[in-house]
């Protein structure tokens, strides 16, 4: 009777082999820039409606570490300091008050990170999937999920992303003024533009 040593052997090494065309094509694909960001957070109001958390100042840079499944190292920085609801009081709650953007470092800023794409081929992919990834905000990191529309328009890509946050999943105390507060839930919308980063000597 033959060993099964050497079939075990053989199903290894093609194990290993099938994964390094996959490796040198995430590390062969560039690493991409915001060039233009928007983030909504609509926060719904306990007595009925919402308003709108709006900021442009969306910065970072993401690259594929991966390709099965597609996973993204980089990160992806909101200044809360620039986050505007419309109303001068408001906006000054919201930042001194609750996200405590003024104690600087980890309260100044948002940033996503670890973002994990559900479809296999971040490569090819073009359309919806459902990602994961880890928020950093008030100094607490906290996964979050939720969906996102990738679409290539030439060497750029244009995504929406959009996904619920929990106040008290980071610390936030829960916001309110003259008897009105905001529910616990707030709804995260994301969309930018990425261009690839030129290549060092590439003359872009």
């Amino acid at each position: 009777m033959r060993s099964a040593a050497p079939r075990r052997w053989a199903l290894l090494a093609l194990a290993v082999a099938a994964t390094l065309p996959v490796a040198g094509r995430a590390a062969e694909m560039p690493a991409y820039r915001v060039v233009r960001g928007e983030v909504r957070v609509r926060c719904p109001i306990t007595v009925g409606g919402s308003f709108e958390a709006v900021t442009t100042s969306l910065s970072g840079t993401v690259a594929v570490a991966a390709l099965r499944p597609a996973v993204l190292r980089g990160d992806l920085t909101v200044d809360l300091s620039s986050v505007d609801t419309g109303i001068a009081l408001r906006n000054s709650h919201l930042r001194d008050k609750y996200l405590e953007v003024g104690q600087g470092g980890d309260f100044a800023t948002a940033v996503l990170s670890d973002v994990r794409l559900d479809k296999v081929e971040a490569s090819t992919f073009n359309g919806r999937t459902r990602f994961t990834g880890m928020l950093l905000l008030h100094g607490t990191r906290h996964p979050v999920s939720g969906q996102a529309d990738i679409r290539f328009e030439g060497s750029a890509v244009r995504v929406t992303a959009s996904f619920p946050a929990h106040i008290d999943d980071y610390g936030i105390a829960p916001p309110r003024y003259l008897g009105v507060g905001v529910k616990n839930e707030v709804q995260v919308k994301v969309s930018l533009l990425v261009t690839p980063v030129p290549a060092p000597g590439g003359g872009q």
